[in-house]
């Protein structure tokens, strides 16, 4: 499996985090895109000081040894939203193109499951297309299932997760997608992110490594109804075993992206701690899955 780390964080263009894997001793990076207008058909394409500026940082990314394994679109999809639709089709439409030129194999997404039992019929169809045009430029898409930036201490009354059944029928009817696993979700789900591998173990090909703490005082005063009661923590820091975790991927044969997130809240913004956090993460991790 390729150790990763999602540089989005440092706050940094593609150059600069290219840079920073490189010096932290990294050969892979994923990088993330808040939701962006596209306002014209030709606004999806690049423009020449894009391309130009793309061109750069996949020669800076080949001497340097580090590939960019994963660009990451913060949006949740409704499948069912027409209007949401268009604007998804526009953004990884333009992704698309911006991956191509970086060579970078994986573009990923959230999708959120719809209020009746037809949203995955309509998921089939908008999921299929997208793989589709991707697959014109050499991309795969995978669906992320950790929880999207703007459900994070949110409470459940205002938006639903999906199951492992949604993962392995979302795995059935668009073959050609595959998963953003995060153990640390499974967590606070009340899902063994040990024994649901079997079943969709085929389907992944990226590991979001967020550890979790459970906040017990906050969910036994509100119950899973309420906010705040879990967060994302730094690996390590959680209650996620990393060594099972990753053994049990190695029985699986995973060849994926295996990817250090620093959503922590009480990691600090600036660089130097963010770089500690990378670090301290890195010690952790890199012995087992470098082993």
């Amino acid at each position: 499996m390729q150790f990763c780390f999602d540089a989005t964080r440092f706050g940094t263009g593609l150059d600069e985090a290219v840079k920073l894997a490189a010096n932290q001793g990294f050969s892979a990076i994923e990088y993330s895109f808040a939701p962006f207008a596209v306002t014209t058909k030709a606004k999806t394409k690049l423009d020449t000081k894009e391309s130009k500026f793309l061109k750069s940082v996949l020669s800076l990314a080949e001497s340097l040894g580090v590939q960019v394994a994963c660009l990451n679109l913060d949006y949740c999809l409704l499948s069912e939203d027409k209007k949401g639709s268009k604007d998804f089709s526009g953004m990884i439409t333009k992704l698309s193109h911006v991956a191509k030129a970086l060579n970078c194999p994986r573009i990923s997404i959230f999708l959120a499951p719809g209020n009746n039992s037809h949203w995955l019929d309509s998921a089939e169809e908008r999921l299929n297309a997208v793989c589709q045009e991707l697959e014109g430029n050499q991309v795969k898409l995978l669906i992320r299932l950790s929880t999207a930036p703007q459900f994070r201490g949110k409470s459940l009354k205002t938006w639903q997760a999906m199951e492992p059944q949604d993962w392995r029928d979302l795995m059935s009817i668009c073959p050609s997608a595959g998963l953003s696993f995060s153990p640390a979700d499974c967590v606070w789900l009340g899902i063994d992110y040990l024994k649901i591998l079997p079943g969709i173990a085929s389907g992944i090909e990226h590991i979001e490594a967020h550890d979790i703490e459970i906040v017990r005082n906050v969910l036994n005063d509100s119950g899973i109804y309420g906010p705040l009661w879990w967060r994302y923590r730094l690996p390590g820091k959680g209650q996620v075993d990393w060594t099972q975790l990753v053994e049990a991927l190695k029985l699986y044969d995973f060849k994926g992206t295996f990817s250090i997130h620093l959503d922590d809240e009480f990691v600090a913004g600036d660089h130097e701690s963010l770089e500690e956090a990378l670090k301290s993460s890195a010690r952790l991790l890199a012995p087992l899955v470098n082993n």
